[in-house]
């Protein structure tokens, strides 16, 4: 038979190829996402950088307005307190001050110098107030109006006027980098597509290939499955063939051993017993040893007679499947010491040779494994014919097995095989600590 090239798995080949597909997938899905997070991010910060600078020139403007009403408010009345009105001024400054900070980072590099002047300006404005308050309720009165007109109200509006002037700026900064997320995201689609089709041309040659390579290992396992197939076969028909020409042997040596030398030692036997009696009043020294060797041979009779039932019990040709089970079962309680009992179920008398030898053999192989392994204080057998099936049950309270573990030893597999020649089935049901049960069917048991 031609050598066979080396196993290759169909599951590594398919691993490859598709592991290829799914990671070219992940990684286009994943560079299509993460450009359109940037895109949204980018979406994301304008909003949100625009929102807050017109929420801070707001809020700046209004700080300025509402500081040159209140020192307004304090020239024009003379009851009005200093530091009530100092206090708020303070407040308000310190507001600005912060809108500034926060303001900061988000003008741009070129709008730096602007930015600056609006800051002096607006620090500016702060210290032009802080004269008034030294003021008497009589220079109020008489320079409120003078001094609002030309220190309060101008520095004011040329702290105002910037603020408007980098808002204008701010705005324009916004709508240029609008202009440019815009573009971005119109070419987000045709991105997409390019990464969509180089995934598509990449995908279809690799399953091109893995579908190439798998048609080939495909024919390659056929061959090899074929081969299996066919060498399963002889090993199923020298299988069959070995059990058939063992059961003929075991037949002729029980045979053998029962009818030849079995008769001559029956025949040796009976000759030391009328040599005794010949003898007579011998010597009780002769007397003593053909006494013994009396015994020997009895031992030895018994040994071939044993060994002939184990081979093949003659019973079972003679008396039937009924009675060659009933004798095994009660030979395990002698020499094991555990009670075996045995029921039978319907016609066992109509079976061929094949069944009746096959049933014998399962039944003596489960007994031989209970009194190897078990350790069981309790055997039943059922052989039972109902329905034209035939089937086996040997049950023990032993300690069990793992019945999912592959089988070990040689008795259940020769079991199976015995059983599988028969069209039949095993199967085995145990677990640790509750004992084993073993059922064979055999289809078409009456001859």
């Amino acid at each position: 038979m031609e050598r066979s090239p080396a196993p290759i798995r169909i599951w590594a080949v398919l691993t490859v190829g598709f592991g290829l597909l799914v990671i070219l997938i992940a990684f286009s899905g994943f560079s299509a996402l993460q450009r359109a997070s940037e895109i949204h991010a980018g979406i994301s910060a304008l909003q949100e950088a625009d929102h807050e600078t017109e929420e801070l020139l707001g809020t700046l403007r209004s700080d300025l307005q509402i500081s040159a009403i209140t020192i307004r408010d304090y020239l024009l009345d003379p009851s009005a307190d200093a530091a009530t009105t100092r206090a708020e001024l303070r407040r308000l400054e310190a507001s600005s001050t912060a809108d500034l900070k926060r303001l900061e980072p988000l003008t741009r590099p070129q709008d730096a110098a602007r930015f600056a002047s609006m800051r002096q300006e607006v620090s500016a404005y702060w210290r032009s107030l802080d004269p008034v308050f030294a003021w008497t309720p009589a220079q109020r009165a008489a320079g409120s109006s003078a001094f609002l007109r030309s220190n309060v109200l101008p520095r004011r509006q040329a702290a105002l006027d910037l603020a408007g002037e980098i808002e204008e700026l701010s705005a324009g900064s916004m709508r240029k980098r609008r202009e440019e997320i815009d573009q971005r995201q119109a070419a987000l689609p045709g991105y997409v597509e390019r990464i969509i089709g180089a995934t598509i041309i990449v995908g279809v040659l690799i399953a091109g290939v893995s579908i190439l390579r798998i048609v080939r290992l495909e024919k390659l396992a056929a061959r090899q499955q074929a081969e299996v197939l066919e060498a399963q076969n002889e090993l199923r028909n020298l299988s069959q063939q070995l059990v058939h020409a063992q059961e003929e042997e075991r037949r002729s040596l029980s045979r053998e051993l029962h009818d030849q030398v079995g008769q001559l030692l029956t025949a040796v036997r009976i000759g030391i017993g009328n040599l005794e009696e010949s003898l007579g009043a011998c010597p009780e020294k002769v007397s003593l040893q053909i006494d013994q060797t009396r015994r020997i041979v009895e031992q030895a009779l018994r040994s071939v007679r044993d060994l002939a039932m184990g081979l093949r019990p003659a019973m079972l040709d003679d008396l039937g499947l009924g009675a060659a089970l009933e004798w095994q079962a009660r030979q395990h309680s002698r020499l094991c010491g555990v009670p075996v009992n045995v029921n039978l179920e319907g016609s066992l008398e109509d079976l061929t040779d094949e069944q009746r030898t096959c049933i014998y053999r399962v039944v003596q192989e489960a007994l031989t494994n209970i009194a190897r392994h078990a350790n069981a204080t309790d055997i039943r057998v059922e052989v039972a014919n109902r329905g034209g099936l035939l089937s086996i049950m040997v049950r023990d309270n032993g300690k069990g097995f793992d019945a999912k573990q592959p089988a070990r030893g040689l008795g259940i597999v020769g079991i199976k095989e015995r059983v599988r020649q028969l069209g039949g089935h095993v199967s085995v049901d145990s677990s640790a600590g509750n004992g084993t049960s073993l059922v064979a069917v055999i289809p078409g048991a009456v001859a």
